[in-house]
């Protein structure tokens, strides 16, 4: 009898009960959207930020270098690190800024980098930045007449910062023009958001000689702007599980006036309050199961769409059984709480009154 009342109840209800239908599949839908993207958001987004480069810098505190050694240490505590070593050097009659720098460390740190030609360096090799290029007349390819280093552009640097006055090259040939060993001028570091403070405090412990900071501009704005995404991700999930509520449960009050005739007689003959509120209450679970698969498998689709085009890459669906099971697990009770509130009304009704016609 019971699942005879839910079926035939899901047959002759149509209209209202897709309404609810129609209200929770996109509700789920969004929620998945929603937990998806509030899942993978802050790596999306720290992926994003690094794009802006080092979060901790080391330099000196007193003369003119710090221990490369400080470097691998950052290493060791999961932040990726690069040095650089600053010094001067003569072309022909004219000083110039000379910066060493390891490229495959500085490649991951300095994706702002606008280049023309190779950012890589061997010996030999050189990169001209864009005003001293300029100024010296220097394209791709040019010999530049370092002295104690000559060198081949193998490419031009576009920063708009210091680099676009200096001509880098690999970290061992500054080393060896500036007579330095072992030391930097400079240690760029890029530690995850939620460890940039735990970084820069273990390595101003090991190294009192360097002074650590933290590059406020970068680490403060990627925290903060991760913390209110969530955020308001998740208020506006919360708003639309709170609408979908009042919309399942106006739906079902209704069914509930409706079919007061049916339940009086229901109560008439023996039937329990709990037993007929749990009728209304399986059809709503029946339609949030059913709404679910529908809202999730739309939902991953527009998952990627939106990732595709906020983040960029490939469109690529990603499936989540546990991003499934949270919305699931919440369309359930979504139902189970706004039938639960419509079903109250079962009590009030009495069968003496129906049963007379009134």
């Amino acid at each position: 009898m019971f699942w005879t009342f839910v079926i035939r109840a899901l047959q002759h209800r149509r209209q209202r009960l897709m309404l609810a239908f129609s209200a929770m599949a996109i509700a789920a839908a969004l929620a998945t959207v929603l937990f998806g993207i509030y899942g993978t958001v802050e790596r999306r987004l720290r992926d994003e930020f690094r794009q802006y480069g080092a979060n901790i810098a080391a330099v000196p505190a007193n003369g003119n270098t710090v221990p490369l050694e400080l470097a691998a240490s950052a290493e060791r505590l999961g932040a990726a690190a690069s040095p650089f070593l600053i010094t001067a050097g003569r072309v022909g009659s004219e000083v110039v800024p000379v910066a060493g720098f390891v490229p495959a460390k500085a490649g991951p740190m300095t994706p702002y980098w606008h280049m023309e030609g190779s950012r890589e360096v061997d010996a030999g090799d050189c990169i001209a930045g864009q005003l001293l290029a300029d100024e010296m007349g220097l394209r791709v390819g040019s010999p530049v007449a370092l002295s104690g280093a000559p060198c081949k552009v193998t490419g031009i640097v576009s920063t708009g910062g210091a680099e676009d006055r200096e001509l880098l090259v690999p970290f061992e040939t500054a080393a060896a023009l500036a007579g330095i060993r072992d030391a930097a001028s400079i240690i760029e570091i890029r530690a995850s958001g939620e460890r940039v403070e735990a970084v820069r405090a273990e390595l101003a412990r090991q190294y009192p000689s360097a002074d650590v900071r933290t590059n406020l501009a970068v680490a403060e704005t990627e925290s903060n702007v991760v913390t209110r995404i969530r955020a308001s991700l998740f208020l506006l999930t919360l708003l639309i599980l709170v609408i979908t509520g009042l919309c399942v449960t106006t739906s079902f009050s209704e069914m509930v006036i409706e079919r007061s005739k049916e339940i009086g007689i229901l109560k008439a003959i023996g039937g329990a309050e709990r037993g007929i509120a749990a009728f209304f209450v399986s059809e709503s679970a029946a339609l949030a199961l059913a709404a679910t698969v529908t809202g999730y498998a739309v939902g991953i689709f527009a998952a990627a769409g939106i990732g595709l085009e906020v983040f960029g890459g490939t469109f690529r669906l990603q499936p989540d059984w546990a991003v499934f099971g949270i919305v699931a697990g919440v369309m359930l009770a979504v139902a189970a709480i706004a039938t639960a509130i419509a079903a109250s009304r079962i009590w009030s009704i009495q069968p003496a009154g129906i049963l007379r016609g009134d």
